[in-house]
C-alpha cells in the first residue's frame, strides 16, 4: 500500500538518497527546514518504514574482489525449498546480494571472489545443494556500473551517479577501516563520534579514516533504502542484447540511459548480454513504454529480457567475511 507524503518529505527523502551522511541542520539548509524539524521528519519516515535503512555504496573492486553475477530459473520449487535457497545465499559470506525476481530468470545473485577458484568454490557448493532445482543457469562477470540517483523523487533532470566496479584494486586496509566500514554498513548515518566512541578511537582519527576510503573509492557513496511497495514504485531489470556494436553507438545510449528520470543503476558486464539495466517506475506500463521506446531508438539494441524484482537482500555490498 502506497503512502501519501508531502512535498517536505519528498524533499528531505531527495538530499537522503544523494547523500545520506549530511547532517540534519545541512539537509534543513537545503531545504529550508529546521534542523529539529528535518530530525522529526526522518524519524517519521523510519517509524512508518517508507526508509529502510542508511548505506554506503562500497566498491569491492577496490578491495580486491572481483564480482560474478549468477542468474537462475527454478523448477520443483516448493514454498519451503524456496525459503531454504534463500536462506542459504544469504547466509554465505561471499555472496554479496541475492534478489528473487520473475518473467526471465527466478533468482539472482552476486558473488566477491578473490579469484577464479574462489568464485568457482561458491558455485559449486551452491548447485551441490540445489541442482535439483535449477532449470537453466547464467553466469556475468562484472565490469561496471554507475548507481543513479533517483531523479524521479522530484522530477530533478540533473544526473548524479556514482560508479562501482573497474579494475580490481587490493586497497591495503587494517583493522580500523573494516570496523569503520563495518559500522557504516549497519547504519551510514552514523554519527562520528558515536564510531569513535564504538571503536575507542578519536573523532579526528576516524573522520581521516572515513576520507580516505572515500579517496580511494572504497566507499563510493551514502544512500538509503527506501520501501517501493510503500511508495508504490515497482522494481525491474531489463537485459539488452546489441547487434552490429561500436563504442560509439553504445556510448549513445548509454548517455541516453543516464538520463531517464527513473534509471537506477547501468550495468556492464561479460557475458550472454551486453547491459543490464535497473529502473524504478510508477507502473510496469511505464517501463514498457520506455524500453519500446529505447529499441526504436537505437538499432543496436536486438532484443531485451525482462525481470521484475520482488525482494532484495543486500546493497552495500560489503562481504560477510570483513
Amino acid at each position: 500500500m502506497s503512502i501519501k507524503l508531502d512535498l517536505k518529505d519528498w524533499k528531505i527523502l531527495n538530499q537522503l538518497d544523494l547523500n545520506c551522511r549530511q547532517s540534519d541542520s545541512g539537509i534543513g539548509k537545503k531545504v529550508r527546514l529546521s534542523k529539529q524539524v528535518v530530525n522529526y521528519r526522518i524519524k517519521r519516515l523510519l517509524n512508518n518504514k517508507i526508509i529502510i535503512s542508511f548505506f554506503p555504496h562500497i566498491n569491492v573492486s577496490k578491495l580486491g574482489y572481483a564480482t560474478h553475477k549468477i542468474y537462475i530459473q527454478l523448477r520443483s520449487v516448493t514454498k519451503d525449498k524456496e525459503k531454504e535457497i534463500w536462506d542459504f545465499l544469504v547466509s554465505q559470506s561471499n555472496i554479496l546480494w541475492v534478489i528473487s525476481c520473475s518473467g526471465k530468470w527466478d533468482l539472482i545473485f552476486g558473488t566477491g571472489s578473490n579469484d577464479i577458484e574462489d568464485f568457482d568454490s561458491i558455485l559449486t557448493d551452491f548447485m551441490n545443494k540445489f541442482s535439483d532445482n535449477v532449470l537453466n543457469r547464467q553466469i556475468t562477470v562484472f565490469n561496471k556500473a554507475t548507481i543513479h540517483h533517483r531523479k524521479w523523487i522530484l522530477n530533478d533532470e540533473k544526473d548524479v551517479s556514482w560508479l562501482i566496479g573497474g579494475k580490481v584494486e587490493n586497497n591495503q586496509i587494517d583493522k580500523l577501516d573494516k570496523n569503520i566500514l563495518i559500522l557504516l554498513n549497519k547504519n551510514a548515518r552514523m554519527p562520528v563520534i558515536e564510531i569513535a566512541e564504538k571503536l575507542g578511537e578519536s573523532s579526528s582519527r576516524v573522520i581521516y579514516r572515513i576520507k580516505q576510503l572515500q579517496n580511494k573509492g572504497i566507499i563510493g557513496a551514502y544512500r538509503t533504502s527506501i520501501n517501493k511497495k510503500k511508495l508504490g514504485i515497482n522494481y525491474c531489470k531489463s537485459f539488452i542484447y546489441y547487434q552490429n556494436k561500436t563504442t560509439k553507438k553504445e556510448n549513445q545510449l548509454l548517455t541516453y540511459c543516464y538520463q531517464l528520470p527513473c534509471i537506477l543503476g547501468v550495468s556492464q558486464s561479460i557475458g550472454a548480454w551486453d547491459l543490464e539495466l535497473e529502473f524504478e517506475v510508477k507502473n510496469y506500463d511505464e517501463f514498457h513504454h520506455i524500453m519500446k521506446e529505447m529499441k526504436n531508438k537505437f538499432p543496436l539494441i536486438r532484443s531485451f529480457d525482462t525481470v521484475y524484482i520482488e525482494k532484495e537482500y543486500g546493497e552495500s555490498f560489503l562481504p560477510d567475511e570483513m
